[in-house]
């Protein structure tokens, strides 16, 4: 049916995905014994792999494989005399011998491809050095209880963990308030800053030094798409700890130095520092003697595009919009009349919270937010503190309202409320206070269904 596909569907991207090999066990010594306890587990992990299950981790396998972690609940296992078991409702799918076939197929391909990355001597409380995660594979090893990964803007400490996502080499196009200059310095040290306008008494700061645990995660550049290489577990280097600023935009930004605990393979530590590779023009081919054509030229049949502006994928999307547009997270499509070069950009809206004027699945357009009242408009907003269960990320679209206490420019206001406006009662408002106000941006102002 459907719904067995969508389930298989989950099971493959969320479950079997070879990132964390304890949910796959289980599923499998399931169907194959009928029954599995916590200790059987354990012993079994240990033997194969040489490291211990933590209670943790047990408890975000349970959540993970109900699909809680990524706010998809399904009734698939439960702990009971801690031992795992089926929910009834699972057995009855399980029955479907075509799902159970495919099910099984997706589990040992799991397996398989864990058990050909892993590495004794690398496995680090969770994770494997060298191997590539994304932020959300990251907040799901840490035992992370939400998918938060949207909210991960570079880092972010949580339950005592740092994880640190580092961009080497930057887009030359990349705004000067998140140009960050994280470098190694040799293949031991690690020259890390924080998010700009940051200080040595900000909260945020304070946690970073008092983590329990940092991690620090690499990708050469945004070309290599949205995964990252796990260096390792560092330490902050005593008396590294500085108050800076950024050189162009001038905001204050916080300097660190990391020990990393193993120094980067050679291999690896050439690939990332090394410069990214310079676009070159292409030779041309000759047609006749005495005439050549561009390789270029010959072989582009693209369809130009008219008033062509940005469709983003804001659902599950990992970073700020900022690093959407210049990491150029997007594709191109035709816009109305009149609406290139004015950034204008599109995006497809997720949900039923604004159904009463924007049916799910719709695709809009928006403007740039340029000043002026806001009050009764439709917005899309950017709160990196907060995770629409829609869009599954940190942008949401609401209607915008607000009591002027000073000025619409500043935070001078008695209120700000973002207002769903759907057929469905059980959408709330979200209200911003002066304390969450700062994560909260206006992205866009919603003009049309396309």
């Amino acid at each position: 049916s459907e719904s067995q596909i969508k389930l298989l569907e989950l099971f493959s991207k969320e479950i079997n995905n070879s990132k964390r090999v304890e949910e796959s066990l289980i599923i499998k010594f399931l169907i194959e014994s009928g029954g599995l306890s916590v200790k059987e587990l354990k012993e079994k992990v240990l033997k194969k792999y040489h490291y211990s299950i933590s209670d943790d981790t047990i408890k975000s396998c349970i959540s993970n494989l109900n699909f809680e972690f990524v706010r998809r609940e399904q009734k698939i296992i439960f702990l009971k005399d801690n031992s795992f078991h089926f929910h009834v409702k699972f057995m009855e799918i399980l029955s479907n011998s075509i799902f159970k076939r495919f099910l099984i197929d997706s589990i040992y391909y799991s397996i398989y491809a864990f058990d050909s990355t892993y590495k004794e001597e690398h496995y680090k409380n969770g994770l494997i050095l060298y191997n590539k995660y994304s932020r959300k594979d990251v907040c799901r090893l840490l035992n992370w209880e939400k998918d938060i990964s949207s909210t991960v803007y570079g880092y972010r400490t949580q339950g005592g963990a740092t994880p640190c996502f580092v961009t080497y080499h930057k887009s030359d196009a990349i705004d000067s308030t998140i140009n960050y200059n994280d470098h190694f310095i040799d293949q031991s040290t690690f020259a890390w800053e924080s998010r700009s306008n940051r200080r040595l008494e900000s909260n945020e700061i304070k946690d970073v030094i008092n983590s329990t645990r940092i991690l620090l995660f690499v990708k050469k550049q945004d070309g290599e798409g949205t995964d990252f290489y796990f260096m390792g577990d560092v330490n902050i280097i005593p008396d590294s700890i500085e108050q800076g600023s950024m050189p162009i935009s001038n905001l204050p930004v916080v300097h660190f130095k990391f020990h990393l605990q193993q120094p980067v393979i050679d291999s690896l530590y050439r690939y990332i520092t090394t410069d990214k590779i310079k676009q070159v023009d292409k030779p041309s081919i000759s047609e006749k003697p005495g005439k050549s054509i561009p390789i270029q030229q010959s072989l582009s049949f693209q369809e130009k595009l008219n008033n062509p502006i940005p469709l983003y994928d804001f659902y599950a999307a990992a970073g700020s919009f900022s690093e959407l547009k210049f990491e150029k997270d997007f594709k191109l499509i035709e816009g109305p009349e009149n609406s290139s070069g004015k950034d204008y950009f599109a995006c497809r809206i997720i949900g039923e919270s604004m159904n009463r004027v924007i049916p799910n699945g719709s695709i809009c357009l928006f403007k740039p937010y340029t000043g002026g009242s806001r009050n009764g408009k439709i917005v899309l907003v950017e709160n990196r503190d907060e995770q629409d269960p829609d869009f599954n990320s940190c942008f949401s679209i609401k209607t915008y309202s607000s009591e002027k206490s000073v000025s619409e420019e500043i935070w001078g206001h008695e209120s700000i409320v973002l207002r769903p406006n759907s057929y469905d009662s059980s959408y709330k408002n979200i209200v911003i206070t002066e304390e969450n106000a700062p994560g909260m941006r206006v992205v866009g102002e919603f003009v049309k269904i396309l």
